[in-house]
This record gives structure tokens, sequence and C-alpha cells, in this order.
């Protein structure tokens, strides 16, 4: 048991090294900066197919204001001598109703270039705010990675003793730990202290007690190992 408690101080500070670097500072501030970059790339996307669409109905409008535009400068060509009253009053009519399409085409397309202009600035702001993110990502990243380094060699040093101690565990006792950990449920190995598990502090009614005296270890309702210190 001596020897599987080392292996298992062992395993302990293994697992302290790891969470440090996966829980530091740094790295929560860049897994933060990730989501936002993921998110501003999102709202510049969608800026962008925004701007496409206006500029679709730019090029819509564009046309239609054009086309009325080249019927209305037909109608004010003509030679009014050679044409009916009639005539007369229906080419005023149709023009003044061209006059008035074209007038509100022409305020439409202002909108729409106001509109994209507003969008394009949008989306060159959207685009500052993503660089500069990325650079503070790069720097963080850098700095996670510098970190990994630091504690890399003592992670090597440490997995290299234990699989070194593997060798001569019991085989048994080594499985139950390896099945137990696999549950999530860490520390495998607890003292039994005062009458409770020194795991999860449940009280051991007094026939598992003796159990474990007999046994020199149990089975704990938190699926714990315990054992006489």
């Amino acid at each position: 048991m001596k020897q599987m408690l080392e292996y298992q101080k062992l395993d302990i500070e293994l697992n302290k090294l790891k969470k440090s670097n996966l829980n530091s500072e740094d790295r929560t501030k860049m897994a933060k900066l990730k989501d936002y970059i993921v998110e501003y790339q999102d709202k510049g996307m969608k800026i962008e197919s925004g701007a496409n669409d206006l500029i679709k109905d730019y090029e819509k409008l564009r046309k239609q204001y054009e086309t009325n535009l080249e019927k209305v400068q037909k109608i004010t060509s003509m030679e009014l001598s050679k044409v009916s009253l009639d005539e007369v009053n229906g080419l005023l009519s149709t023009s003044n109703a061209l006059s008035d399409e074209l007038y509100h085409l022409g305020r439409n397309i202002d909108l729409i270039i106001t509109k994209i202009q507003e969008s394009l600035n949008s989306f060159e702001e959207t685009k500052q705010k993503i660089i500069k993110a990325k650079q503070k990502y790069n720097i963080y990243k850098t700095k996670c990675e510098q970190d990994v380094k630091s504690i890399l060699p003592r992670v090597k040093e440490i997995e290299s003793q234990m699989a070194e101690m593997e060798k001569s565990l019991n085989p048994e006792l080594l499985a139950k730990y390896r099945a137990v950990k696999a549950d999530k449920v860490f520390p495998v190995f607890v003292p039994f202290s005062n009458g409770h598990c020194a795991g999860c502090r449940v009280e051991i009614p007094t026939a598992k007690a003796n159990k474990l005296k007999a046994d020199q270890t149990i089975v704990c309702e938190c699926h714990r190992i315990i054992y006489m210190p």
C-alpha cells in the first residue's frame, strides 16, 4: 500500500501541474479572446452579406432609374406640333408619373448609398477589433506555450517515475486505481480518519470499520478506496 500511495502522490502532483496550466489567467484570457474573435468574425460576415444585398438593391434601382430617365428624355424630345392634344395630355401624364417615380427612385438610391457606407464603416471597425483581438490572443498564446515548456520537464519526470513504479505495483490494485480515477473520482486512496472517509467525510459504520481493520481497505460510498493509515 505504501508504494501505491507514493504512486498516487506523484499522480496528484502531476494533476496539479496540468490543471495549473489549464486554469492559468493567461489561458482564461486567451479563451475569452477566442470567443470574442469568433463573435466578431460572425458579425463581420453578416455585415458583408448585408452590404452585398444592399449593392444588389442599388444596382436594381439604378437600372430602373436609368430606364425611366430614358423614357422621360424620349418624351421631352418629341415635337409636340406633330402630336394631337389628347396625345400631348397622355404624354404629360406619363412624364409626370415617370418624374415622380424618378424622384422616389433617387431618394431610395441615396438611402441605400448611405446604408452601404454605414455597413462599410461598421465592417472596417469590426475588422480592426478582430485584428487587435488576434494580436492580444497571440501574446497570451505565446505566454501559455512558455508556461507549458516550463512545467514540461517536471511532467515528463513524474510520468517516467510513475511508469517505472507501475512495474512493481500490485496489478489488481493498480487496475482498481485506474478504474476509480476513470470515473472522475480523485484521489482514489484516502485514509480512515476518526471514523470517517477522509475523501467525502461520511461516517463509516462499525461493521465496515471492522472489515477495514481486517482487510486493510474498503470501498466507500463515494467509490474511493479507504485504507488504514
